[in-house]
């Protein structure tokens, strides 16, 4: 299984996100970093483990603000060894065209943003995140229908939990996964340490976390043994 930490970037700085209500977000408190701007964050939770993928949702992208180019090709320059998936808040073609080209920045398409479904068929449209929050799925329906447009990997994203260490939204997987059972689901929101055994005995293969990672709960040696391609059956915490 694969860990990928998540960053939530607003204002300029690395915030807790927390139940998807951007209003109340503060600052990022860390175990791992004393830094608020991307680049330190990064670098010093490259320095607690080598990761090799890293999510990055851009609220200001996201709500409108204007995305940042430079800040990611820095990212990029600096960190050779990550591929980082960026959620810009894209949502036409002319977002697309815009967003900075590298095999290593990977655009993440949000349902809710995303407006022109036909980008989902495009190559470097490789990971959705269907975003749900109070029991809503929030961007265009027919995206939850239209199953073959949906890329490889999928994020299950229930902002309710996200940052309330509540664990994943298992029901909503398991529904997903009716919808179109060759698709990679990657578990989003709240993961929990006992979770991700649960999740990996469920055949998950990814997992986004952030909480986990800056309260210090989840540890070099646990990470190590995630990360080995063996079963964790048994847990991780004894």
């Amino acid at each position: 299984m694969e860990i990928i930490p998540v960053i939530d970037l607003m204002g300029g700085k690395v915030v807790h996100a927390k139940a998807g209500e951007r209003q109340t977000y503060q600052a990022i408190q860390s175990v791992l970093t004393k830094a608020t701007d991307l680049h330190s964050v990064v670098a010093d939770i490259l320095s607690f483990y080598p990761f090799k993928t890293m999510y990055i949702a851009d609220l200001d992208a996201i709500t409108g603000r204007g995305l940042d180019v430079t800040q990611y090709q820095r990212c990029l320059a600096q960190f050779p060894e990550v591929t980082f998936w960026l959620d810009a808040g894209v949502c036409n073609q002319a977002d697309c065209d815009s967003f900075p080209i590298s095999e290593r920045l990977v655009m993440a398409l949000g349902s809710e943003s995303l407006q022109t479904l036909s980008l989902l068929k495009e190559a470097r449209s490789s990971v959705l995140s269907l975003d749900f929050k109070q029991g809503r799925f929030l961007g265009d329906q027919r995206l939850l229908e239209q199953v073959e447009l949906w890329p490889d990997k999928v994020i299950v994203m229930n902002l309710d939990r996200v940052g309330l260490s509540q664990g994943p939204d298992l029901v909503l997987m398991g529904a997903l996964r009716e919808k179109k059972r060759e698709v990679s689901l990657i578990a989003a929101g709240g993961v929990r340490l006992e979770d991700i055994t649960i999740l990996a005995e469920l055949g998950v293969e990814q997992v986004l976390i952030a909480s986990l990672l800056h309260q210090g709960l989840l540890t070099r040696e646990c990470l190590r043994i995630i990360s080995e391609p063996v079963s964790i059956k048994g847990g991780l915490t004894e």
